[in-house]
């Protein structure tokens, strides 16, 4: 029992000299809590749905469905739905109703078609019977309504629903499948890079290598080039895998995806070699991955962020996964071209850029030059 004590005292106190650690345990799954908390606890998203010489009661049907509604002609409409900023789009032409969805989030689309299809039943149901009450004497009235049948409705005719983005044969979890790419990637990216420069550090070979005639700039480059050949290799396969395999939907080209999945990977692989040079062990990689990965992942794009406060929507832009699942999306789900993505795709190689720079920054304390 005193050998026992006396192991369990020493693993004390070994945490009572390792502040980062015991902040880890306690302050890492407290924020990630926090943040899931804070976004499951906002308001349903509620669909934008346009309308074009459609009634009054119809568009309040919608609202009562929960829809938010707005007016607006088709080409205005089809212009708005391209980029995301409206959900649906419903117009008449003679008795059908005709709706246009994005298409790209199967849970938004069945949203827009469910709002209309109960706009539709509660659009006839609200013809109303004129019949005026009977007055007996003493002022009392009667309501004759009750005692009358109810009056019976046509079931109303299916509206025809057109797709900007997607597809019918789309799954809810195909809306996240672009997500789940990158995120994979730059996960897996950022331990086997962050430990394997540890180990590189640990076991001697950067003090070797500083040893010799080699610029900082160099030892970086020659890394992030090293490393970055796996990465292409993994970036290839997962990417590859996942729509010709997995079955994830893929409306654009193979080749931007390809570019998306590289450029995540490169940002987690110079970010994973940042964060190892200031770390001593594997272990403290790992620590760190809870701060720096974990909450990027929450605030990835994963889940729906648009009913969330505005500090949490500001947070996630500050982000390079949200850069990178933006870029998926639109090129595996709306077909996007380069020119579309081409600002995403600048952010992601401006955080490579500031992380390399941060690389030969931190090895100043192993070699002035």
């Amino acid at each position: 029992m005193r050998n026992t004590l006396a192991v369990a005292l020493r693993i004390l106190r070994q945490f009572r000299h390792d502040p980062r650690t015991l902040f880890m345990m306690i302050v890492a799954p407290i924020l990630a809590l926090f943040l899931l908390n804070v976004i499951f606890g906002s308001p349903s998203y509620e669909p934008l749905i346009l309308t074009d010489g459609m009634a009054s009661d119809f568009t309040q049907a919608l609202e009562d469905a929960g829809a938010r509604t707005g007016s607006a002609t088709q080409a205005e409409a089809l212009d708005l739905l391209a980029v995301g900023d409206a959900d649906g789009f419903v117009s008449k032409d003679g008795d059908t109703v005709k709706v246009w969805v994005e298409g790209s989030d199967p849970a938004i689309t069945g949203g827009v078609v469910r709002a209309v299809g109960q706009a539709q039943i509660e659009a006839l149901a609200s013809v109303k019977l004129d019949i005026k009450p009977i007055k007996l004497p003493g002022g009392i009235e009667i309501d004759v309504t009750k005692y009358l049948p109810l009056p019976t409705f046509e079931a109303p005719q299916a509206p025809e629903i057109a797709y900007l983005h997607g597809s019918a044969e789309m799954r809810p979890f195909d809306f996240y499948g672009p997500v789940f790419i990158g995120v994979f990637v730059f996960f897996f990216v950022f331990i086997t890079s962050g430990i394997s420069f540890v180990r590189e550090r640990t076991g001697g070979t950067l003090e070797r290598l500083l040893a010799t005639p080699i610029h900082r700039r160099e030892l970086v480059a020659g890394y992030v080039l090293g490393f970055g050949v796996f990465t292409l290799v993994q970036s290839a396969a997962v990417a590859w895998a996942s729509i010709y395999w997995v079955g994830f939907p893929n409306f654009g080209s193979f080749w931007l995806v390809l570019l998306i999945a590289l450029s995540m990977a490169l940002v987690s692989l110079t970010l994973g070699i940042l964060v190892s040079e200031f770390a001593n062990t594997e272990f403290q990689v790992i620590q760190l991955l809870q701060i720096i990965v974990i909450p990027q992942i929450l605030l990835s794009g994963m889940f729906d962020l648009s009913q969330t406060p505005g500090w949490m929507q500001l947070l996630s832009r500050l982000f390079p996964i949200t850069y990178g699942s933006d870029a998926m999306r639109a090129v595996m789900l709306r077909g996007a071209g380069f020119g579309d993505i081409a600002l995403e795709l600048a952010v992601l190689w401006a955080f490579i850029a500031v992380f390399i720079v941060g690389n030969i920054a931190a090895l100043k304390k192993y070699r002035r030059i």
